[in-house]
């Protein structure tokens, strides 16, 4: 895949949420509806790891965007959003499909509205994960090139030894990199699976500016990342935080 071809695809318009169907034929042929708006693909026979995006965009109607270029950053000319938040999310998601990386993958609608759709799957987790054999979801939606968020609003998400562990593995694949644990989360749809998922986590994906006209994207960091977490062992990284009362909860 075309890295930066497909962000620019994705991201030739704004997607407020109630059009988020509008992308439906970005993915891939055989993606389902889990019956609450959102679209997902399994790939792999028993995969142990979720890995989500979000298709709406923070903007009130559909708008074209124009691109505007600038050393490796990509920018809008300030008449719009640019979306990468979470676009870029969306472009790490089809490239690891296209790459054949196991795992159950969601492209959630409303995040940016309260992350609706992914509260809707969570209340109905049990019907639709009745082994619990997801262990671990990763949401690629997170501003900058360095974040492993450990605690979003409501406390911890995920494990200091997941975390750590994550973050040597992609630092291990490019010499750029330096991701590490990240105690500053905000929120996205992970944080709908910390009671149900042990280990709920949120990766940069080089944008920055989010919900603003100064939005960009590191293009060059996206291209990276896209290729590293094709080569990440995903299935071998540890869970063992454990639910035990509320949100975020764990011993």
């Amino acid at each position: 895949m075309n890295i930066k071809e497909k962000f620019l695809q994705l991201t030739t318009k704004t997607y407020p949420h109630g059009t988020e169907s509008e992308l439906v034929s970005y993915l891939p042929e055989d993606h389902l509806e889990d019956g609450f708006g959102n679209f997902y693909i399994k790939v792999g026979e028993n995969p142990t790891t979720m890995f989500t995006c979000h298709l709406d965009t923070a903007s009130a109607f559909n708008q074209p965007v124009n691109h505007v270029f600038v050393d490796n950053f990509i920018k809008t000319d300030g008449s719009s959003i640019l979306g990468a938040d979470d676009k870029a999310g969306m472009v790490v998601l089809l490239n690891m499909i296209e790459s054949k990386v196991s795992g159950l993958y969601f492209f959630f609608v409303g995040e940016e509205r309260g992350c609706i759709g992914s509260s809707k799957l969570a209340e109905n987790w049990e019907i639709f994960d009745p082994k619990k054999t997801i262990t671990k979801c990763v949401s690629f939606d997170r501003r900058g090139t360095s974040s492993v968020i450990t605690e979003q609003i409501y406390g911890p998400c995920c494990s200091i030894e997941f975390a750590t562990a994550l973050s040597r593995m992609l630092n291990e694949k490019n010499d750029n990199f330096n991701y590490r644990p990240d105690p500053t989360g905000i929120y996205t749809d992970s944080a709908q699976f910390t009671g149900l998922i042990s280990e709920c986590t949120n990766i940069s994906v080089g944008y920055y500016n989010e919900h603003s006209v100064s939005e960009k994207q590191d293009i060059t960091h996206l291209e990276q990342l896209c290729d590293v977490v094709c080569k990440i062992d995903w299935e071998s990284l540890p869970a063992v935080r454990v639910q035990v009362a509320g949100f975020g909860d764990y011993y």
